[in-house]
C-alpha cells in the first residue's frame, strides 16, 4: 500500500509528522508527500503558544511545534497512491482523500476557535470520494486545562493522529474508502466562531493568576463523598438531583472521592480514594458502615508508589477483589482481600503498559467479562486526555488474559466516555454510569443504557445526564450497595449536607 500526504510546508507541525509515521506503521505502507496550499494560519498563534509555555511552565516539544519538511524524510510526488490523506486541509484540493476537520476547517484553526469559544473540539473524519464529502467518524475531545490553547490543541492533535491511523489500518485491511466507518458521536457541534488568540491568552492568564491569589486567602472547594440510605431498590435509576445527601466528614487536610460501598463476610464498608494534601498522592482507605452510615474515620488499607483511586470491588468464587486505578504505574492490577477489609494483596497484573483510568468490570449474561476504562491515544507521542477515550477489553475470567475488544476506542466523547461507577441493571437493561467532563473534570454524571456489546460494535443510549446545582461544582461517581447509595461532589468545607 502506498499513501500520499498533502502538506503545507509553510505551516507544518509536529503532529502532522506523527500522523504520517502512525499511518505508515498502521497500514504497513510506503509514503510520499505532495505540496499543497493550506489555509493561512493565525499570525499570533505561535506567539501565544510560546507565551503559554513560558507562563505555565509547559515543556517544549509539543504537537504544535514547527517541523521542517525535510524531517519527514519522504519522497515528493503523488503518483500511484492507494490513499491520499490531506494534512493541509487545503480548501481547493480535488480528488479522493481523507482528512480531519474541526468546524469545517483544518485541525489547528478549528480546534483553536472551539477552545477560545469555551467549547471542546469535535473532530470530524471526512472522506471525499467523487467530489462528495462523507462524515465517517466524529470524536468529542477533552480540554483538560481551559486556560491554555496549547493543552487543548495537543489533545485534539493526539486524537487526530489516532483517528487517521485507525482509518488507514482499516483501509489496508481491505475496507474501501466508500465504506469506511469509525465511532461517531451523534451530537452536532456548536457553530464555529472565530477567536482572537492574543485576547484569549491574556484573559486566561489573568484568570489563572486570580485563582492562585484566591487560593492563598481561602480554602477552595474540594471533592467530598456523600451518602444516603438506598432509595432506589433494584431495577430503577437513582433520583440524585434535589435530594439531600449527608457528607462524609474530613479534617480539611485531605479529600475523599470515588466511593464504593460493599457488603462482604457479614460486614458493610465503604472504600474510597483518600487524597492527603501533604503528599498529593491518593491512597485507598476504608470506613465501616453501620445502619446510621459511616462509623468513624476512613483508615488506609492500600498505599503504593503511584497515585491510587477508584477502588472498584467485586466478588468472585467467594472472594473479594479490587481493581484500584494505578494508571501512574501504567498497569491494571488485581488485588485480593486477605483479611477483609484491612489487608489486601496484589495477585496479578491484568493489563501491562497502559495508562487506563477507572477500570470497571461487567459480566455479561453469557458469562464473559468486559473491562471498561478510558485511555489516552495509543499512537504517536500519546498526546491527549484520558477523559474522553473509552476502551473495552474482554476475557473469559477476571484474571485474564484480557484482550482489546476493538482495535481502537469504542467511542471518544468527553461528555460520556469515562466510567463513573459499577454497572447495574434497571428495567431489564444494563446501565453504565459515566462522567461528563465538558467544562472541567468530573463536572457531571450520567447513566446510559448499553444497547450493544460484542466484537461487532458498542452502542449505548444516554438515559439521564445531570450537573449539580450551585454551590456544588462537580459530580462524577455513583455506586450503591449494602443498603446505601454513594456519590462524590465538589463542595465547600462547611457543607455537612449537599443537595445536587
Amino acid at each position: 500500500m502506498h499513501v500520499s500526504f498533502l502538506i503545507d510546508s509553510t505551516d507544518l507541525r509536529r503532529w502532522q509528522g506523527e500522523a504520517i509515521a502512525a499511518v505508515l506503521a498502521a497500514a504497513r505502507a510506503t509514503g510520499a508527500v505532495v505540496p499543497a496550499a493550506g489555509a493561512a494560519p493565525s499570525s499570533l498563534l505561535d506567539l501565544c503558544l510560546a507565551f503559554e509555555a513560558l507562563a505555565f511552565r509547559r515543556p517544549r516539544g509539543g504537537p504544535l511545534d514547527r517541523l521542517p519538511a525535510a524531517a519527514l524524510d519522504l519522497p515528493v510526488g503523488g503518483d500511484g497512491a492507494d490513499l491520499v490523506i490531506d494534512l493541509a486541509a487545503a480548501p481547493d484540493t480535488a480528488g479522493d482523500r481523507l482528512l480531519v476537520t474541526v468546524g469545517g476547517t483544518g485541525l489547528v484553526a478549528g480546534a483553536a476557535d472551539a477552545i477560545m469559544a469555551g467549547n471542546e473540539p469535535f473532530l470530524d473524519l471526512v472522506a471525499v470520494t467523487d467530489g462528495t464529502r462523507r462524515l465517517i467518524g466524529r470524536w468529542h475531545v477533552a480540554v483538560e486545562d481551559r486556560r491554555q490553547l496549547g493543552v487543548g490543541l495537543g489533545s485534539a492533535a493526539g486524537r487526530a493522529v489516532e483517528m487517521l491511523a485507525l482509518a488507514a489500518g482499516l483501509i489496508a485491511a481491505g475496507t474501501p474508502l466508500t465504506e469506511l466507518t469509525l465511532p461517531r458521536v451523534e451530537v452536532e457541534p456548536p457553530p464555529r466562531r472565530a477567536g482572537w488568540p492574543a485576547g484569549f491568552t491574556a484573559a486566561a492568564f489573568a484568570r489563572s493568576l486570580t485563582a492562585r491569589l484566591e487560593r492563598l486567602v481561602r480554602t477552595p472547594p474540594t471533592w467530598a463523598v456523600a451518602w444516603r440510605a438506598d432509595e432506589t431498590g433494584d431495577g430503577t435509576l437513582p433520583a440524585i438531583a434535589g435530594r439531600p445527601w449527608r457528607r462524609l466528614p474530613d479534617d480539611g487536610h485531605r479529600f475523599y472521592a470515588d466511593p464504593f460501598p460493599v457488603r462482604h463476610d457479614g460486614r458493610t464498608v465503604l472504600l474510597v480514594e483518600e487524597f492527603p494534601f501533604a503528599t498529593e498522592k491518593g491512597i485507598i482507605s476504608v470506613v465501616n458502615l453501620d445502619p446510621d452510615g459511616p462509623a468513624g474515620t476512613p483508615r488506609p488499607v492500600i498505599e503504593a508508589d503511584c497515585h491510587l483511586s477508584y477502588p472498584f470491588v467485586f466478588a468472585e468464587d467467594g472472594a473479594l477483589y479490587m481493581i484500584p486505578e494505578t494508571s501512574g504505574s501504567r498497569r491494571v492490577e488485581l488485588w485480593r482481600a486477605v483479611d477483609f477489609p484491612d489487608r489486601w494483596e496484589r495477585t496479578a497484573v491484568l493489563i501491562d503498559d497502559i495508562d487506563l483510568g477507572d477500570a470497571t468490570l461487567h459480566r455479561a449474561d453469557d458469562g464473559r467479562w468486559y473491562l471498561f476504562g478510558t485511555v489516552r491515544p495509543q499512537q504517536g507521542a500519546n498526546w491527549g486526555s484520558s477523559w474522553d477515550g473509552l476502551a473495552i477489553f474482554t476475557a473469559e475470567r477476571p484474571a485474564g488474559p484480557w484482550v482489546p475488544l476493538f482495535s481502537g476506542p469504542a467511542k471518544v466523547d468527553v461528555a460520556t466516555a469515562r466510567p463513573a461507577g459499577r454497572m447495574f441493571e434497571a428495567g431489564g437493561a444494563v446501565i453504565r454510569p459515566f462522567q461528563d467532563s465538558v467544562g472541567g473534570y468530573g463536572a457531571g454524571l450520567g447513566f446510559a443504557r448499553v444497547d450493544r456489546l460484542d466484537a461487532g460494535g458498542y452502542a449505548e443510549t444516554t438515559l439521564l445526564a445531570l450537573r449539580p446545582a450551585p454551590p456544588l461544582s462537580g459530580l462524577h461517581t455513583y455506586n450503591r450497595g449494602g443498603g446505601f447509595e454513594m456519590i462524590d461532589v465538589i463542595a465547600g468545607a462547611d457543607a455537612d449536607v449537599v443537595v445536587p
